[in-house]
């Protein structure tokens, strides 16, 4: 949807032309140098010229050219410039769509606000049936689109992928003379619906069909009803502006839809559910994409955070390359990186290197953008920054972003490449940004490069966060120097929930976490597994954890806890104040899997099952665990009445130790999950088991015991500690049941 310096739209999305006389050729087309460019009598153009007297027409003649009284100047096309014969009208923006009651998020508010910009959506099937037919095949503007390709803006909200086409026009006269982009659109259009077959009325990547909101789900049901024909079309409906938009020579009628396109047209790109494709490589003998006004504009607010939408940039395809190709080649190959976002003055000032036809284009094109900005980023409540492949250089571009944010509470940095530095300025942003230190809950870091001094700068910055509750840094390289660092910050934070996940912290950095935690008046989940912690860590947070009156899950999964380590754990569970503050029965979240226990430290922890009454999960995974100790525990667990999960997967558990614990299953009352997946149990001890749970009326499929060593491979600590927390729906531990087909794995990690 872009036009080079000289030939953007002749409309062009801003000015509005007088029409003095009519006539069978169409308006101008300025090449590089300024000069006025060869018209094009065939597709029945109009040049529109004025004499001096239209000067002084008032601005509502202006907007209806041919409900007035027409000059009879017959100025000559060579005595005629933009600058001396052409009247502009600006036309603003229509302000937040939020305000409105709008959604970037909706099918539905995408489908309305379709209608009211009247813009006209092409079948993708019928443009690649053009692209095919002929050679020389071009694009028809709006007023000469058959009826067979027009699709109803409706279907979108029925779910009807949306596709946006952005693009350079090559002459004023038409977008596409030679039929170059149509072709490209056309390959990449048959490459979408070939794959898309298999998958009827979605689109190949997410979001696809859109669920509704709640209070528009009867409506939506209804619309969906009458869109099914259309569904079964598998296409998608294309939103490209030659085609969409109401094209010179225009009416007056025809003028104020224009306007109404051109105010909506920002949200369209932006929207969640709108698959967004960039035609960069410009046509031959037209500027570059880069340097022209509308795509830029265009680029900018379909990069902005808005869920998972695909935004391809096609330029680093050629149409040799799109022969040989599929569709997920095509994905792979063409999605677009993500900048961080421009702020609107970043923005205005990038858009005074660009080109555009009209001067009057560059306030409009600021208008929009500043009023997309404020919905999705000043006013934005979370920002989903994950796997963008940002470094430290994007942290440093920040600044300005999240300074304008006015109630951000998640921010979502996962899954990037972000080390110290980046940490670093991202401390920094957040001590200089007053309104982000005052409204940030949820901060997640997870899976990215930082060690001890990007988590020290980041815990200088924590106590300035007024109501930060959330803090996640698994799977970085944090040791017991950062740790440390973090220690001496927490009390001074309302923290709730601290994920440490898959780090390098040792004893050291344990032992400062264990002197703090019991100041941590908030604090009600620690998850520190699959770090290296030994029996020395686990004594001290031992003697820390009956302090902690609100912790209400601590997690040391798959570290370096044996025996020793069990004892001094299973001396102080007993102990916990966790009773006011439990969730799901009052659960105590201690958790061993992953360490060194065995049948020694089996028993010592059925010991202090017996006065563990409010006991709710258990995970002694990844152990040594053999039948005596089985056969402990199994003593003890009906006197846990409160024990609903017990993780005893990959040990060292036969048919006797399975014997027991079949025993101990018809008298715990709330045992509702057993996992003993990759023990050495035979068909003999399996059967026992599935009959003792069956017969003791069990859930079906939450048993998963199978014989011998099946499951190898299978994966194994889902992170217990994340359960309660605010994860996304459906990431909980997913469970494998005795005679089901292998479902998903249970390797779910925490999340915002």
């Amino acid at each position: 949807m872009g036009v080079n310096s000289s030939v953007e739209r002749p409309l062009d999305h801003v000015s509005v032309g007088i029409d003095a006389e009519v006539k069978p050729e169409r308006g101008f087309c300025c090449c590089r140098s300024g000069d006025l460019g060869e018209t094009d009598v065939t597709t029945a153009s109009v040049i529109r010229q004025v004499d001096e007297s239209t000067e002084t027409l008032a601005v509502e003649n202006l907007l209806h050219p041919f409900e007035d009284t027409v000059s009879q100047s017959s100025s000559s096309l060579s005595d005629c410039s933009p600058e001396e014969s052409f009247t502009k009208v600006s036309i603003s923006g229509r302000g937040s769509w939020h305000a409105e009651g709008g959604s970037y998020t909706s099918c539905a508010d995408l489908a309305k606000s379709l209608c009211e910009g009247d813009a006209v959506l092409v079948w993708g099937s019928w443009l690649a049936d053009l692209a095919r037919s002929k050679r020389g095949a071009v694009l028809p503007r709006r007023q000469q689109l058959p009826p067979e390709a027009i699709c109803n803006a409706a279907d979108v909200g029925g779910g009807i992928p949306l596709l946006a086409v952005s693009y350079c026009w090559a002459t004023a006269a038409h977008a596409d003379p030679e039929g170059q982009q149509l072709r490209i659109l056309g390959q990449l259009l048959d490459l979408w619906l070939s794959a898309n077959s298999a998958h009827q009325s979605q689109s190949l990547h997410s979001p696809a069909t859109c669920s509704q909101d709640e209070a528009l789900r009867d409506e939506e049901s209804k619309r969906l009803q009458a869109t099914t024909s259309s569904l079964q079309r598998k296409d998608c409906a294309v939103l490209l502006d030659w085609c969409s938009c109401y094209q010179e020579p225009r009416f007056a009628d025809e003028r104020r839809s224009a306007e109404r396109f051109l105010q909506q047209v920002g949200r369209w790109f932006a929207h969640e559910h709108t698959m967004v494709w960039m035609l960069t490589n410009s046509p031959i003998g037209a500027e570059p994409y880069s340097l022209r006004g509308w795509p830029t504009f265009e680029r900018a607010v379909s990069l902005l955070p808005a869920g998972n939408k695909n935004v391809l940039d096609i330029g680093r395809l050629s149409l040799e390359t799109l022969r040989v190709l599929d569709w997920p080649s095509v994905l792979q190959t063409c999605q677009a990186k993500r900048p961080p976002p421009m702020t609107p003055l970043e923005f205005q000032a990038q858009l005074k290197r660009k080109h555009v036809s009209w001067s009057l284009d560059r306030d409009l094109l600021e208008a929009l953008y500043q009023e997309v900005y404020e919905d999705l980023i000043a006013g934005a409540v979370e920002m989903p920054l994950a796997r963008l492949d940002w470094g430290d250089v994007e942290m440093g571009q920040l600044y300005g972003t999240l300074s304008s944010c006015t109630q951000l509470q998640r921010l979502d940095l996962a899954r990037n490449h972000i080390g110290d530095a980046g940490a670093e300025k991202l401390a920094e942003t957040m001590l200089n940004s007053p309104r982000l230190l005052q409204s940030l809950v949820f901060l997640d870091l997870s899976d990215n490069e930082i060690g001890d001094l990007g988590l020290c700068s980041l815990a200088g910055a924590l106590p300035s966060l007024a109501d930060i509750q959330s803090l996640d840094l698994d799977r970085n390289f944090i040791g017991d120097l950062g740790v440390c660092g973090l220690a001496t910050a927490l009390p001074r934070t309302g923290l709730r929930r601290l994920v440490l996940r898959g780090n390098e912290i040792g004893d050291g950095g344990a032992g400062e976490l264990a002197l703090a935690m019991p100041r941590c008046s908030n604090l009600q989940l620690v998850d520190l597994s699959e770090n290296e912690v030994s029996d020395i860590g686990a004594e001290r947070f031992a003697a820390a954890l009956p302090k902690c009156d609100k912790l209400q899950r601590f997690d040391l999964a798959r570290n370096r806890v044996g025996d020793r380590g069990a004892l001094s754990l299973a001396t102080a569970l007993p102990k916990c104040k966790l009773e006011a503050f439990g969730l799901g029965g009052h659960e105590v979240g201690e958790i061993l899997g992953g360490g060194r226990i065995g049948d020694g430290g089996a028993g010592l922890l059925a010991s202090a099952l017996l006065r563990c009454e409010r006991l709710c999960k258990l995970d002694l995974s990844e152990n040594q665990i053999g039948d005596g100790g089985t056969a402990q525990l199994a003593a003890a667990m009906p006197h846990c009445g409160q024990l609903a999960e017990l993780d005893l997967y990959r040990n060292c558990i036969a048919d006797p130790g399975v014997g027991r614990l079949a025993e101990a299953v018809p008298q715990c009352g709330h045992l509702d999950w057993l996992r003993l997946l990759e023990n050495p149990v035979g068909a003999k001890g399996a059967r026992r088991l599935a009959e003792a749970w069956e017969a003791a009326g069990k859930p079906k499929g939450r048993l998963l015991c199978q014989p011998g060593e099946k499951n190898r491979g299978l994966a194994g600590y889902a992170g217990w500690a994340s359960w309660g927390s605010p994860v996304a729906p459906g990431e909980g531990p997913q469970v494998l049941h005795q005679g089901a087909a292998q479902e998903s794995k249970s390797s779910s990690r925490t999340s915002l």
